[in-house]
């Protein structure tokens, strides 16, 4: 949560309530009828930063209650992990893609945002927020300091992009409305058309590109600008948006030039204990590049709650790792347990893994909350689909046990970006470009140390080719960021999704045999589909008949039918 400080504008938060009644009441909604309270909130900057605060709470933050539904994260549309609640949207549209231009309620968006983070109509209604705010402070510029008003309108400028790129990622080019629209003024012409994919992305990493250097370089803990929009953020999201579409010499050049600028201390760097820092205590540390702000007892989170293990912890279980998960978290000695030279015992799997396989896996046998979690056949939590303990593992990173009885007072912060996946991005950017060099490998093996890991050359005896690496990062993006619903956007990019995502997905089922307990890591969890039009959500019809202007849209770039993603 964005808190100013300055609670004698208490009055004003009432204007703001009326204010963002007006401007959510429907995405296409363009006649002004929030003059008077805009008036009103914009009179100052501490008016403007209320209103841009609300900006920044309207963030898909994936652990809050802000939607009944979010205990669906969007990670259940992986293959990590999978609802405890086979009725959920990720389980009956996800395993078989059933979605298409008519699904709104019930259907593909009937369990909200933010656990879809990319609602079409809830991200223009942040984006028309995003513009009001441009837009009313350069109306009267003189009622703001010069250094605020650069600052937040950068903020603000940062703030669509993320919008945007969300949109991008789910649907393609869409429209880009960058300014306040009239329908009453400007008739017919507030209708625009979809730009194309690659105009989307230009329009996203030029407004990066413009704000970077107006932002401040510190948004860590202690920071004046804490928890707000930083260089950082826009340097992570553009390398990110980069590296999305396959751009790997910009990729590569915009995560190398955050590294250099502000990594290694200059305030961001890795936090020392891979787990801790996603606990409250933790919240805005030198690793957290751009983070989605909470505060225990005023704005909560949830994921304790929602994705905590089951038992007298008291969670859900609603986000359970799949074995798919657990067989990608390689040995202590840093090799993958299919390479014979990783000493992997199956009758023993869960024996010198790595660190974080420690701390992000509940597994038989593990204590966590003060209770052993027994996953064997005909125990408490032995995988079994009817009692909806589907997979034989619950999630532990990032579940803070010493809350157990007070799951409802979490506090901790939601990571959008963090310096891991910065230098991830790079290493992968600067793979896939074919300039590896010491610096990919220092990259990669930053990350591998503090997770426990040996060095690559420690672990190889050699420095991997181009694509023994490719592998290597790509393992090491889906265990460092587990649980970070950052998964199904790689399968997207990396144009595996129709080969992975048609692959079943298992758990394991523990059982004795002769007087000896089996593991049998291939328990079906239930299978899956993926179509390759799925690399794109569709449009909600209704969405395209309130906008003429997109159903005019045939073929071209994106091969459109009547503003419809193909396939549709």
């Amino acid at each position: 949560m964005f808190i100013t400080n300055n609670f004698r504008n208490w009055y004003r938060l009432l204007l703001l309530t009326l204010l963002l009644t007006a401007c959510n009441h429907d995405f296409l909604e363009v006649t002004p009828r929030d003059q008077l309270s805009a008036e009103s909130i914009f009179a100052d900057a501490p008016g403007g930063d209320i209103f841009l605060n609300d900006i920044y709470n309207n963030l898909p933050d994936a652990v809050t209650t802000a939607s009944c539904c979010n205990y669906d994260a969007f990670e259940n549309w992986s293959d990590n992990s999978v609802c405890s609640f086979h009725w959920a949207m990720s389980w009956q549209l996800s395993v078989a893609r059933s979605y298409g231009p008519a699904n709104y309620n019930p259907g593909l968006y009937n369990h909200d945002y933010p656990a879809m983070p990319f609602m079409y109509d809830k991200m223009y209604s942040f984006i028309r927020k995003c513009n009001l705010f441009i837009a009313r402070i350069n109306e009267t510029p003189q009622k703001f300091p010069d250094d605020w008003k650069k600052l937040r309108l950068s903020e603000a400028r940062f703030l669509r992009v993320y919008y945007y790129h969300l949109l991008w990622m789910a649907y393609g080019g869409v429209p880009l409305v960058t300014e306040l629209l009239n329908r009453q003024e400007q008739g017919n012409a507030i209708f625009k058309p979809r730009s194309t994919s690659a105009e989307t992305y230009k329009f996203m990493t030029d407004e990066l590109a413009a704000i970077a250097n107006d932002l401040p370089a510190d948004n860590t803990r202690g920071s004046v600008s804490e928890g707000h929009a930083s260089k950082g953020a826009a340097l992570a999201l553009k390398g990110w948006i980069e590296l999305f579409n396959h751009q790997y010499v910009a990729a590569a050049a915009t995560n190398k030039q955050l590294i250099d600028e502000l990594g290694n201390g200059k305030p961001y760097d890795l936090f020392p204990d891979y787990n801790a820092q996603f606990m409250a205590e933790n919240n805005n540390n030198r690793e957290t590049v751009f983070a989605y702000q909470h505060l225990s007892g005023a704005k909560n989170a949830y994921q304790s709650s929602y994705f905590g293990p089951k038992g007298t912890f008291g969670g859900w279980g609603a986000m359970q790792p799949t074995q798919n998960l657990v067989d990608d978290y390689v040995m202590a000695n840093g090799r993958p347990i299919s390479d014979p030279a990783s000493g992997y015992d199956p009758a023993h799997p869960y024996k010198n893994r790595e660190t974080r396989f420690y701390q992000s896996i509940i597994y038989d046998g593990t204590v966590f909350a003060g209770q052993t979690f027994n996953m064997k056949q005909g125990e408490e939590f032995g995988r079994d689909l009817g009692k909806e303990n589907n997979t034989g593992y619950f999630r532990r990173k990032g579940i803070d046990e010493r809350l157990k009885g007070n799951l409802a007072l979490e506090g901790s912060n939601y990571n959008f970006l963090r310096y891991a996946e910065v230098l991830l991005n790079f290493a992968e950017a600067r793979i896939e470009a074919g300039q590896i060099d010491q610096d990919v490998v220092n990259a990669i093996d930053k990350v591998r140390v503090r997770g426990g890991l040996p060095t690559l050359q420690q672990t190889y005896n050699h420095i991997p080719a181009q694509q023994e690496l490719r592998d290597i990062v790509r393992r090491e993006r889906r265990v460092e960021l587990a649980f970070e619903n950052k998964r199904y956007w790689d399968l997207i990019r990396w144009r595996t999704a129709e080969t992975i995502l048609n692959q079943p997905l298992y758990g394991v089922d523990i059982t004795k045999e002769n007087g000896v307990w089996v593991y049998n890591t291939r328990g079906l969890v239930h299978t899956q589909q993926f179509f390759p039009k799925n690399y794109l959500f569709p449009l909600y019809q209704g969405w395209i008949d309130a906008n003429p202007a997109i159903r005019q849209q045939n073929g071209g770039a994106d091969n459109w039918a009547n503003g419809q993603n193909a396939g549709y």
